[in-house]
């Protein structure tokens, strides 16, 4: 990879983090958003879904992987400096069944992303896992590893559930029981019944993040047709459904409701948490109170319009240090979506659609990712719609504006992007005033998981603290890297390369 390197200090203990604190946006906080198509012809076919994004020749840039409905071939767009160029049929990665999950993830732990594809049921196609060999070619070695199952694939997503240093899968369905994986190292192992992580109620969505900070990944299932959602706890030796204890079931909905995309940032810089969760019916904004808690402030933070709401991703778009979300929804139909792009001013949530968007809106995928280096997040899209595209926008900061920014690339300890949902905060120099927190992907907004470095604005140009927990079989552990100037890092990326467990 073409980014910073260098050695980091273990911490001892995450200090505690204050609670909310007031936000001073910058003056210049407020311009409407500007977005431009790169190359439309060649992202201007219909039919797309899932979307994700790895650097898969490790050249330091990040690379575009598109899944698409039946009879449609699968594409891969390499990413030369800027400009790309669909290589998924050489690499014969053009699978032609209806495609309706995809993730990237380094299961074999060698530095080469691999990548899982998930089917739909009616293509009665074994999903495949494309173990990438570094050299330009891609073989599946799903059935050899034993994770070639058939269902409505809806979710992936590469996390090490139980901290033993190697990537596991889970994969979820809408019409049957999901499904963890276990890495054997040799193999995989379905583990997800003795683990009470087999939820049967029609999942679409999910994503893994340490709500309670005990060092272990939970996760939060998005289900549909009205069934309840699930948020399992992970208690080492299995998981609990505390779900309907904490409020963030969705019981009693009807069955023509239901969740869809859930992603996970901290919205107020209060140093915690908090998870978005986009649906049929109703969206909710769960704020992470700090003590196990949350609380749905969708409504009273301007987030809940959207008849069928689907996919949400979270990016500070604009980098005025407050990261802000991306909404795409169904207002009656599928040809009638409705997008929304909600800045926030760190009070509330304002609608600051592009025009762009209005014609060439998601309705699956929606990743943010900076793919051209510039500092500034760009929005990958899906829509698979007859008269839809899966457009790339650039976002057109100017260069000043776009230059305050900050990403980090979290690795382990021999330099591989094996850390979902580590966790990244960053503070204002010297001091414990969180100025942003996100996660490593770890599955999130509904057709969309990649392996990014994960990106800050900032609320003014100078130098960070930041701050990355990971989690081993010891519990949670904090790298701290003090005084980083973003303007010294090539891309301004900053690569943290994590001790050793």
């Amino acid at each position: 990879m073409n980014f910073h390197r260098r050695d980091f200090l273990a911490a001892g203990a995450l200090a505690a983090l204050s609670g909310r604190r007031s936000y001073a946006a910058p003056p210049d906080a407020g311009t409407p958003p500007r977005f431009e198509p790169v190359q439309p012809e060649l992202f201007a076919a219909a039919g797309g879904q899932p979307n994700c994004w790895a650097d898969y020749n490790n050249d330091g840039a990040p690379d575009l992987f598109v899944g698409f409905k039946a009879d449609l071939p699968n594409r891969l767009y390499r990413n030369d400096g800027g400009k790309f160029v669909e290589v998924g049929a050489d690499l014969k990665l053009g699978d032609l069944p209806d495609t309706r999950a995809a993730g990237w993830g380094d299961f074999n732990a060698d530095g080469n992303p691999d990548l899982y594809v998930g089917f739909s049921r009616r293509a009665d196609t074994p999903n495949k896992l494309y173990r990438n060999d570094g050299q330009g070619k891609f073989v599946d070695v799903a059935k050899d590893l034993g994770v070639d199952v058939k269902g409505e694939t809806r979710q992936i997503s590469w996390i090490d559930f139980d901290n033993d240093g190697r990537l596991d899968l889970f994969v979820a369905f809408r019409d049957a029981p999901n499904m963890l994986f276990h890495n054997e190292g040799n193999r995989f192992v379905d583990v997800a019944k003795d683990m009470g992580v087999d939820d049967p109620r029609k999942t679409v969505g999910a994503v893994w993040f340490d709500y309670n900070r005990d060092g272990r990944l939970d996760v939060y299932t998005a289900n549909q047709d009205g069934t309840t959602n699930g948020f399992y706890r992970n208690d080492g030796n299995r998981f609990v459904d505390i779900a309907h204890e904490l409020g963030m079931d969705a019981f009693g909905r009807p069955a023509t409701n239901g969740s869809n995309g859930p992603s996970v940032a901290d919205y107020d810089n209060d140093g915690h948490l908090d998870l978005f969760v986009a649906g049929y019916g109703a969206n909710f904004l769960f704020h992470n109170d700090g003590n196990g808690k949350f609380t749905n402030v969708a409504e009273a933070m301007g987030l809940n319009p959207g008849e069928k709401a689907t996919p949400s991703n979270w990016g500070d778009f604009d980098n005025d240090g407050l990261v802000d979300l991306c909404v795409s929804s169904y207002i009656d139909k599928p040809l009638n979506e409705k997008n929304y792009l909600y800045r926030n001013d760190g009070k509330r949530f304002s609608e600051v659609i592009s025009p762009e968007f209005t014609k060439h809106g998601p309705t699956h995928g929606i990743v943010w990712v900076d793919f051209d280096g510039d500092g500034a997040l760009d929005l990958a899209i899906t829509n698979n719609n007859p008269g839809g595209t899966h457009y790339l926008y650039r976002n057109v900061l100017p260069p000043e504006r776009a230059r305050r920014s900050l990403q980090v690339m979290v690795l382990d300890h021999q330099g591989r992007a094996t850390r979902a949902g580590s966790e990244v905060r960053i503070f204002a120099p010297g001091t414990r005033t969180v100025w942003g927190g996100r996660i490593v992907d770890s599955g999130s907004g509904y057709c969309s998981q990649s392996v990014l470095p994960v990106h800050f604005g900032l609320p003014k140009d100078g130098r960070v603290d930041i701050e990355v927990t990971s989690f081993t079989s010891a519990g949670r552990k904090v790298t701290r890297i003090p005084n980083v100037d973003p303007n010294k890092l090539p891309r301004r990326v900053l690569e943290v390369k994590l001790p050793k467990a």
